[in-house]
C-alpha cells in the first residue's frame, strides 16, 4: 500500500515560498556514500533513481529523484547501517558496502543545521533525527521528513543539508539531481573498477 500524501504538504510549500532564496547558500564539498556494490556505475550512484524504486527519511518512492549523500564516511556508514539496526537484524545483511567519494558543487542549498533556517521553517531537529517514518509509512501514511523532502524538490534546491538520524555529530546532503543549476555539477570522484 502507498502511504497517503502527508496532509501538510501545501502548507510546507507556503513556508518555501516564504522563504524564498534569502537562506539559500552555496556548497563545494566532498561527499560520501556506502553503496551496495550492484548499483556501483557511476550514473547510478548520482543518478538518484534510487528513490524512485526506495522509500527513505526524505523521499517516497517514485516521488522524484534522490541521492543520499554524507559529509563524512562515518556518517555514511552509520546511514547503510541504519535500515539493519531499525529492525534488529544482523548487520551483515547491509553488507557488503563500497565507499564511493562524491563531488558536488551547488549554487541552491538549504542548510538544515542553522537555528534560523528551523525557525523560519517550523521544523526542528527533533522531527528531523528522531521522526520515526519506517513506522509512519507501515501505518499507511508519508511522514513529514518526506512531504519535507518533496517540497525541498519541488522548490528547487539543489541540495539539502540535515542533521543524520543515524550518526547524531554527523550531517548528510539530500541532492535533487534533476534540480542541477548552470554551473553545478554532482560527480563520482574516483569510479568503481571491479577486478575481472
Amino acid at each position: 500500500m502507498k502511504p497517503a500524501p502527508h496532509p501538510d504538504r501545501p502548507v510546507l510549500a507556503l513556508r518555501l515560498t516564504a522563504l524564498g532564496t534569502k537562506m539559500d547558500a552555496t556548497l563545494a564539498s566532498e561527499l560520501f556514500r556506502f553503496i551496495n556494490p550492484r548499483f556501483s556505475k557511476a550514473a547510478d550512484i548520482v543518478s538518484g533513481v534510487g528513490a524512485l524504486n526506495a522509500d527513505g527519511r526524505w523521499n517516497l518512492a517514485g516521488a522524484m529523484t534522490l541521492s543520499y549523500t554524507s559529509l563524512a564516511p562515518e556518517t555514511a556508514m552509520a546511514e547503510a547501517l541504519a535500515q539493519a539496526r531499525y529492525y534488529r537484524l544482523p548487520l551483515s545483511k547491509a553488507l557488503p558496502r563500497v565507499l564511493v567519494a562524491l563531488d558536488l558543487k551547488a549554487s541552491r542549498v538549504l542548510d538544515l543545521r542553522k537555528g534560523a533556517v528551523h525557525k523560519a521553517l517550523k521544523l526542528s531537529e527533533r522531527v528531523i533525527r528522531h521522526g520515526d517514518w519506517r513506522r509512519d509509512n507501515q501505518s499507511g501514511a508519508e511522514a513529514i521528513t518526506q512531504a519535507w523532502g518533496f517540497a525541498f524538490a519541488q522548490a528547487g534546491f539543489e541540495a539539502v543539508i540535515v542533521p543524520s538520524a543515524a550518526d547524531r555529530n554527523g550531517a548528510n546532503v539530500l541532492v535533487y539531481p534533476d534540480n542541477r543549476l548552470p554551473g553545478s555539477h554532482f560527480r563520482v570522484k574516483t569510479t568503481v573498477k571491479w577486478p575481472k
